[in-house]
């Protein structure tokens, strides 16, 4: 039996996610996998992670294919087929039930099987972030395994997932890098997953530290919460901090006229909530920025920070 089988965790965090699923896909065989997996948790992105390290560890094994089942699409007695019944063709069978959450029978239709020693396949199924008290009960009873996927807590922690990410990638960033692409991503494990990616591909067999003027081109767009703060500060005529929070943005390597585009989409917020003067003077200083900065010398920031003093000095 799996080492977590039976058990239930009462506070699941990232390395517990990580515990449970290591000791499914480190399997060697296929009575090593728990027939039972249930992974739920707050994280979308980490229960499909998770969903398919299984799916691949499995193909791994050369048994034959996993088989996605929509579980909205099921009635009970479909549901016990998958699991009572031994195909001819794949004497070893796992089926991954999407969405199984949606099901509010579930915890009845586990309930239904004997015990775990009746379960002929491998199934997963894919549940809400909370699982009932019967639903629980039932897993116990056949053994089966939680996997929650629940995400790292705090910069620390996210530092660390991320040099797991740039070590497979084959990449190394400085601490300012490292730091800078936190920054720019978010607290966020797709995006950053997918950012170590794209650097991976640009500076792939690279055997050095690379810095943040290296990845800083490559972050892409600015992060709505950095827009946010950026208008926070325009609402409240902070055109100092404003300043440096858009030199900050070039630094990363953000286009001054994407930066434009921003600034303008704030003066239109003005004219919308019926700050008139702001947000028509704000689109025109916006209008002669862009075109400034496709056909002048004059340096950028200096034209983004005359955009952003008319933005701030205008009367409402």
């Amino acid at each position: 039996m799996c080492a977590l089988a039976a058990k239930y965790i009462t506070a699941p965090n990232y390395q517990s996610f990580i515990a449970a699923l290591k000791l499914v896909i480190q399997a060697k065989e296929s009575a090593e996998i728990p027939r039972l997996i249930v992974v739920t948790g707050s994280s979308d992105y980490l229960q499909l992670k998770a969903c398919q390290a299984i799916k691949s560890a499995w193909q791994k094994l050369d048994i034959g294919e996993p088989q996605s089942i929509e579980t909205a699409e099921l009635d009970q007695a479909k549901f016990q087929s998958y699991w009572s019944l031994v195909s001819l063709f794949e004497p070893e069978a796992l089926y991954i039930f999407r969405r199984a959450g949606v099901v509010r029978g579930l915890a009845g239709w586990l309930g239904a099987i004997p015990s775990s020693a009746a379960i002929k396949s491998h199934m997963i199924l894919e549940c809400a972030d909370k699982l009932t008290a019967d639903m629980q009960k039932q897993i116990t009873r056949l053994q089966g395994v939680v996997i929650h996927s629940v995400e790292p807590v705090g910069a620390v922690e996210y530092s660390k997932v991320a040099e797991i990410f740039l070590r497979r990638a084959g990449l190394e960033l400085d601490d300012d890098a490292l730091r800078l692409l936190l920054s720019a991503m978010g607290l966020d494990l797709g995006k950053i997953e997918n950012a170590i990616s794209t650097i991976a591909l640009q500076f792939a067999g690279q055997k050095r530290h690379l810095t943040s003027a290296d990845i800083a081109g490559s972050l892409g767009s600015l992060r709505e919460d950095a827009v946010f703060d950026l208008f926070h500060l325009l609402r409240n005529r902070r055109s100092a901090s404003a300043h440096l929070m858009t030199e900050n943005f070039m630094n990363r390597g953000e286009s001054p006229i994407a930066i434009t585009g921003i600034l303008s989409r704030f003066a239109r917020e003005q004219i919308e909530r019926g700050a008139l003067v702001r947000g028509v003077e704000g689109l025109m200083s916006c209008a002669e920025a862009d075109r400034r900065l496709k056909s002048s010398r004059i340096d950028d920031s200096l034209i983004l920070s005359n955009v952003i003093d008319a933005i701030t000095e205008a009367s409402t």
